[in-house]
């Protein structure tokens, strides 16, 4: 068994890299992308950094260009060396890691599964900032080897945008960093990780709403009239922070309901009938028998399809007696059969994995238990 100690492999991505991205290469056996949109964007950037060089230094020319492009590659790398030192982290702890995604606005790396502990929460996520703030540190203190110059111009400005990077994240609220800081240290405190999952997507929901206001308070405080571009900027930033605390908002109720979801409650009772037995008959059989669902059965007695609900509201009423099962039925797949004593996190992994709207259960010794629907599983969880 490997020291838990010691770094594992990485989770190996389970499919093609997601679509408009670029496959870089692997590190460390972590695959690394890049989207499509980083080019235009850095295009975009490189453009506006060489008209503030050809301002300041007239003489470049065209090469400003060039120093412009250069410093917005030297930025990405940045990015990416924050983005590894989560990986790296996660890595030390044997958690999976499967892919970095590289973007100017939405770079992230690709962690597998919970951290065991608040410690390993706190690690993982704090070294992330952390690295951009070294960067930016070295940077700077990079930029005092010039007097003047385009090194030092660069210099300086990679120094201040990864500072700026490094202490934006650690704003104490989902989806930044510093809200997984926050949370781990929630969860220190009270011994539950949902509880520092939700204080921590609040956090984000009020940084989102800071950060909305802030234009306003420009003016308001420091006399600063806002421009159009500050509004856009508050709104494109404050509608992500928003996003992406109430995602993790509903992920945490949504896990805590988890362990109180039971296969056994869930599933409806199910009567077995051939494949040529009328709707009609079908149908008054599982109101005979008090049943909620229609499995279909081979000439062996196994089960080898399941009814449809939705199909059979389809069919009219007067079209019942003369429609067989077999005709509103799907065939049962291998991932499409649940254990009757699964819970909460075996079923929403049995949904993720192997999409459905109806699922054979079966006991322990292998027989028909009943049939669980996902829109039952719907309404558990707006019920509890």
């Amino acid at each position: 068994m490997p020291d838990p100690r010691e770094p594992q492999s990485p989770a190996q991505p389970a499919g093609p890299p997601p679509p408009g991205t670029w496959v870089l290469g692997r590190i460390r056996g972590i695959r690394l992308t890049m989207r499509f949109t980083w080019l235009p964007v850095a295009m975009l950037l490189a453009i506006g950094f060489a008209t503030i060089i050809g301002q300041q230094f007239p003489d470049l020319g065209n090469w400003r260009y060039l120093a412009a492009f250069a410093f917005v590659v030297a930025f990405t790398v940045s990015i990416l060396v924050h983005e590894l030192a989560h990986a790296l982290m996660a890595l030390r702890f044997g958690i999976g890691v499967s892919e970095i995604n590289l973007g100017f606005f939405a770079a992230g790396t690709h962690i597998e599964g919970e951290r065991k502990s608040p410690f390993e929460e706190f690690a993982v996520s704090v070294v992330g900032p952390i690295a951009s703030l070294v960067v930016g540190g070295l940077a700077y203190l990079g930029s005092r080897a010039f007097d003047e110059g385009v090194g030092y111009v660069a210099l300086w400005e990679l120094g201040v945008a990864n500072l700026i990077v490094g202490v934006t994240n650690l704003l104490p609220g989902l989806p930044l960093d510093g809200g997984w800081v926050l949370r781990a240290l929630v969860w220190k405190l009270t011994g539950n990780m949902h509880t520092g999952t939700i204080v921590a997507a609040w956090g984000g929901r009020l940084l989102a709403i800071a950060v909305l206001a802030a234009p306003v308070l420009l003016e308001e405080i420091w006399g600063r009239q806002p421009s159009m571009i500050d509004f856009i900027i508050a709104l494109a930033v404050g509608f992500f922070l928003w996003m992406g605390s109430t995602a993790s908002l509903m992920q945490a109720r949504l896990k805590r309901k988890l362990p109180a979801l039971q296969v056994r409650t869930l599933a409806r009772r199910a009567i077995a009938v051939h494949s040529g037995t009328p709707i009609s008959e079908a149908v008054r059989l599982a109101a005979e028998g008090q049943a909620g669902a229609v499995v279909v059965i081979d000439g062996e007695g196994k089960p080898h399809a399941l009814v449809s609900e939705t199909a059979v509201a389809a069919v009219a009423p007067n079209q019942r007696p003369w429609t067989n099962v077999s005709e509103v039925a799907t065939r049962i797949g291998a991932g499409h059969i649940i254990g009757v004593n699964d819970t909460g996190e075996e079923i929403l992994k049995t949904i993720r994995e192997h999409p459905a709207s109806e699922y054979l259960v079966l006991d322990a010794t292998g027989s028909v238990y009943g049939v669980l629907t996902t829109a039952d599983i719907e309404r558990a969880f707006r019920g509890r």
